[in-house]
């Protein structure tokens, strides 16, 4: 194997000034899981980038690219690799067409950031991750994270209409345009979101932007039990309502939430928060009909939520689920009600807590587990509920656990029928496997 000093002079020659860096000390902040990189490099632009992968592929060396670090818990452990590109200094706003509500950004901007910019011209970019301060949009991206008005905005796939990406060979790719009416050819914008960087880098993205709403409210719901609460949720869904998020919280995430950020939810059964945005006059009246709908099933009314209030509910709620054992469970909403009750005689047999937030209206259900260093008994757990999620024709993945639980469970589950293709797409996009193995589906 190259030794890293020769490969650190080779990147010197060729792009004089790069920060790059192999002294242990500060490799010990970029370790992923334990899995420690033999060289950081910080580039300085999409060309940087694209030059040290060529020199990483060249040299038969393997690269992980990192943006501000907020998701690198991600994903199965890695296998051992050398050079971790990080993406904090391509950090422009390159373009916001403000009159055609659309934008072009490097990859190494933070969310917060490009919010902040847009805001501006009254525009936002429709995503709402956790960590947004230090989540790049490289990160969102490459791990397809959203936030609660997925319910209306969708995801990353449904706003990016053109991105740019170094591939293996170190070439820069473009796919999709700066235009939202850019339909021509195969969509490979889709490839690239979502897969950890194991088929690219990402160094830029045109996004399709919204403006900021006129007004917004916050109502919340009380329901003695899940069923009742769900059964609100398809009633809005089926109606022409269109709250931006439907939330549904726990008891237990009720009570962490009055614990430790001082917000007051009833900490007995189901709150059903949903957020409502555009005219004070259409806001009103689709609260209204909300809470006639709930009544039907039981509600107490809460809560009405504005300003200030309101924000820092949202935020609660979008960076609540930071524990040591997270997993996401995707199933038809139809069926979560019964998944919830799974999940409580679950836990009960294996002596351990859940704490849940839910996407009520997309079928995504956050859960931690809890105690976190439960080993044997969390593995028991997880297993049974990927097995339940499967019955109700979902999937379960585990976002976020220590490295030891990682080691004894397949945090992405068993491969799907599809596995052959990603393969496939693997072998095509990265020939010589420059892009790390390890941490996405069946060790891609």
């Amino acid at each position: 194997m190259i030794e890293i000093d020769t490969f650190i002079g080779e990147i010197q020659q060729h792009l004089p000034g790069i920060q790059a860096t192999n002294d242990p000390a500060a490799l010990r902040d970029y370790a992923i899981d334990g899995v420690l990189p033999r060289l950081v490099v910080t580039p300085g632009s999409a060309e940087e980038v694209a030059s040290v992968i060529a020199l990483t592929s060249q040299y038969g060396l393997t690269a992980l690219a990192r943006g501000g670090g907020s998701r690198m818990h991600l994903g199965a452990i890695p296998e051992p690799f050398d050079v971790l590109i990080e993406t904090g200094k391509l950090t422009c706003l390159q373009e916001h067409e403000a009159a055609d509500l659309t934008c072009q950004v490097e990859a190494g901007i933070t969310l917060a950031d490009l919010q902040a910019r847009l805001a501006t011209k009254g525009q936002w970019l429709p995503l709402d991750p956790s960590d947004a301060a230090q989540s790049t949009i490289g990160g969102i991206l490459a791990s397809n994270a959203s936030g609660p008005k997925r319910l209306r905005y969708g995801t990353a796939r449904d706003l990016v209409i053109g991105l740019r990406v170094v591939q293996a060979s170190g070439e820069i790719a473009r796919s999709g345009g700066r235009v939202v009416k850019n339909v021509a050819g195969y969509d490979l914008n889709k490839l690239y979101i979502g897969s950890l960087c194991t088929l690219g880098v990402i160094v830029e993205a045109n996004f399709k932007l919204q403006p900021l709403p006129a007004n917004e409210r916050t109502l919340l719901l009380t329901f003695a039990n899940s069923q009742d609460a769900m059964r609100t949720v398809i009633a809005i869904q089926s109606s022409l309502l269109l709250p931006s998020a439907m939330e549904l919280i726990d008891s237990g995430a009720a009570n962490d939430m009055s614990d430790f950020f001082g917000l007051s939810l009833p900490t007995n059964g189901y709150t059903l928060a949903l957020d409502f945005e555009g005219s004070i006059g259409t806001i009103e009246r689709q609260m209204d009909e909300v809470r006639l709908i709930a009544r039907t099933n039981g509600a107490l009314l809460g809560d009405d939520l504005a300003e200030a209030e309101q924000e820092q509910f949202w935020s609660v709620v979008r960076e609540h689920l930071v524990g040591p054992v997270t997993c996401k469970a995707a199933i038809l909403v139809s069926q979560m009600a019964q998944y919830l009750q799974k999940l409580e005689g679950i836990c009960r047999r294996h002596e351990l807590e859940s704490v849940v937030i839910a996407h009520a209206g997309n079928g995504i259900l956050y859960i931690e587990l809890r105690p976190g260093d439960a080993t044997p008994r969390l593995v028991k757990a997880i297993a049974e509920l990927r097995q339940e999620a499967q019955d109700a024709r979902g999937s379960l993945v585990v976002e976020r656990c220590p490295v030891d639980l990682k080691r004894r469970i397949d945090v992405w589950g068993a491969p799907g029928a599809n596995f052959r293709l990603m393969q496939r797409l693997k072998e095509q996009f990265d020939p010589k496997g420059t892009f790390v193995k390890g941490r996405f589906v069946g060790g891609l």
